[in-house]
């Protein structure tokens, strides 16, 4: 059996609390979830009711649309033991490609999403890696700075977790990572709410789910306050996709989404008139 870095034995999402918009000491780390090898048995989500539900069966690679507080949203489901995630930078805002569409098609992608938040310079506003390349450097104020995607060489199963614990990785001699986008705010956390996100603007949002185990989703929702597309997404209204972590990604002008025709209910080429270049992207690629 393959050994496994100690930081992975030690991933949590902190328990639920109100979004920071300086740093903040994280106080109890929550148990769920924990990425490793294999699972525990005590690892799985828990869902608002307080279960945890015993489902472990692959979700379809497919794209769906539902409804959440009343806006629509499109959401692609696949399994993190047959797919992954990976991030692609362009060096500059629009450099390379001008669209998620383009940037599908050039990287033999299943679908890509707009990634994380920039400066008007073009410049990343948090860390991000490629294939082991780090670029920018870890925003530890900003709220827009407060999640990481994390994907592991060895495991290549992404992670949501906190800012405060990927700092902590990052003095782990075994620290290894392959793929890596800071972003926020955190939306859902353990099945709950994170209080304090804002509902003064309604905006089309691009995001990450995750059911705190095998599952992931990409997802894009129509205008929405972030407040709102919390509460809503509690209410568990994805189906059979249980959404136990939410992280939002860079949303407004910047919202594109692009899935191809191999997926099941693709094509889709979420992008509107009014969208403008982005710096990164995040694909969904086999494992």
């Amino acid at each position: 059996m393959r050994s496994i870095p100690l930081f992975l034995l030690a991933i949590a999402l902190v328990s639920c609390a109100p979004e920071p918009t300086a740093p903040e000491p994280v106080n109890q780390p929550a148990t769920l979830p924990v990425r490793a090898q294999h699972y525990p048995g005590n690892s799985q989500p828990i869902t608002p009711d307080g279960t945890t539900p015993a489902d472990t069966s692959r979700h379809p690679l497919r794209v769906r649309t539902g409804e959440v507080a009343g806006a629509s949203i499109t959401y692609l489901t696949f399994d993190t033991r047959t797919h992954t995630l990976e991030v692609f930078d362009q060096g500059g805002v629009g450099t390379k490609h001008q669209t998620a569409g383009e940037v599908t098609r050039s990287q033999g992608a299943l679908a890509s999403i707009n990634g994380g938040f920039f400066t008007p310079e073009g410049n990343p506003l948090g860390v991000l890696y490629h294939q082991g390349e780090k670029v920018g450097s870890l925003n530890t104020a900003s709220s827009l700075g407060s999640g990481v995607l994390y994907v592991d060489k060895k495991l290549a199963q992404p992670v949501l977790a906190r800012r405060e614990s990927f700092q902590k990785w990052l003095k782990d001699p075994a620290f290894d990572p392959k793929e890596v986008l800071q972003t926020g705010p955190f939306l859902v956390e353990s099945g709950k709410a994170v209080s304090g996100l804002s509902n003064d603007e309604a905006r089309v949002r691009s995001l990450l789910l995750w059911d705190g185990k095998y599952h992931f989703a990409i997802a894009q929702c129509e205008a929405i306050t972030l407040r709102n597309l919390a509460g809503g997404l509690v209410n568990q209204p994805l189906g059979d996709f249980r959404v136990a972590v939410a992280l939002n990604l860079d949303g407004g002008r910047s919202s594109d989404l692009s899935i191809s025709s191999k997926v099941a209910g693709g094509p889709r080429d979420l992008r509107r008139w009014w969208n403008k270049p982005v710096r990164n992207y995040v694909l969904l690629k086999p494992q």
